[in-house]
């Protein structure tokens, strides 16, 4: 005899099978995570990233295992490129390094936006900072730029990344702010930019505050200038741009982001786990073995953080393009 279902009956049907069915976010994660790395191994953000790896493993718990991948290629794009398109499922997370990844959106020529990546957390800010030789007639960033406006195009600033990188933007950024004309040298990395300015051949250069610390520690070199809101508490000494009235801000940031899509209690569990990695005792010996300045963020600070990278990146590629 056949029977009859009311259609109460099929839903509460459909209902119950799809309740079965439907993956449990307090079960994440059942299979090990992947963190994809825009960079080769060995360099500083796979030293980050795999640091960062082992210990949120121990602060997720529950068995939780997470595999490093590297993606290199293409300044960073062909990485970040599959974190966007990876599937929001949060088996897929990946360090992202603000301002570099989003220059190159802003460019156009990138397979991604940044609307495509959900910011984690920030986990490490290195402010960039303006230096010359102990030798330089230059001892303030005034007299610096005095110098400039009187000689126009005629006063070089070495910098350890390329065209489009974080430090080239920060020149950009000051000739635009201060009405100057620096003309950027592209050293490529920071051993052939510090050399440069130990020797004079530049006179000044922009890096990375954890790349100058040795020779300014040694007096070797003088920061004019840490381009940061507040002073840095590795450099305690040294002045900002900020307090010496000019409001630029830049560095390198490094974080971890999900595809877009990815479930709010996903990330909140990663935001929470961070949150406690950054505050773990051990993790945080382990970051200043490495010299490696400390800044978290959660999700919703490091998407304003973001989102301000962004504007003033549009702006200068408007006024300045860098390619």
């Amino acid at each position: 005899m056949k029977t009859s279902r009311t259609p109460v009956a099929v839903l509460l049907a459909g209902i119950t099978s799809l309740s079965f069915s439907a993956p449990t976010l307090a079960a994440w994660p059942e299979k090990p995570i992947e963190m994809l790395v825009a960079f080769a191994p060995g360099g500083g953000t796979d030293i980050a990233a795999r640091t960062i790896a082992h210990y949120l493993e121990l602060h997720l718990g529950d068995g939780a295992r997470i595999a490093v991948i590297n993606k290199p290629g293409a300044g960073g794009e062909i990485g970040w490129t599959a974190l966007a398109r990876a599937k929001p499922d949060g088996y897929t997370i990946g360090m992202i390094n603000p301002p570099a990844i989003n220059a190159l959106a802003v460019e156009g020529k990138a397979k991604y936006q940044m609307s495509n990546f959900q910011p984690i957390a920030n986990v490490v800010y290195d402010p960039a900072v303006l230096v010359v030789n102990r030798d330089s007639p230059y001892q303030t960033l005034q007299q610096l730029l005095d110098a400039a406006k009187q000689s126009p195009g005629k006063i070089v600033i070495g910098t350890s990344g390329a065209a489009g990188s974080s430090e080239h933007i920060a020149i950009l950024n000051l000739n635009r702010k201060t009405g100057t004309e620096f003309k950027a040298a592209f050293f490529g990395s920071t051993a052939p930019v510090r050399q440069a300015i130990l020797g004079n051949h530049v006179p000044a250069a922009t890096m990375n505050l954890s790349e100058s610390l040795e020779p300014v520690r040694q007096g070797q070199l003088r920061v004019l200038g840490v381009m940061a809101d507040q002073r840095s508490s590795w450099l305690p000494e040294a002045p900002t741009f900020h307090e010496q009235k000019i409001d630029l801000v830049a560095g390198a940031s490094r974080g971890l982001a999900a595809p877009a899509g990815t479930p709010p209690e996903v990330i909140s569990k990663l935001e929470k786990a961070l949150a406690e990695v950054v505050n773990d005792p051990e993790y945080q010996q382990a970051a200043k073995k490495a010299e490696m300045p400390l800044n978290y963020l959660d999700a919703s600070q490091y998407q304003t953080l973001i989102n301000g990278i962004n504007d003033d990146l549009a702006t200068t590629w408007k006024v300045t393009p860098w390619r």
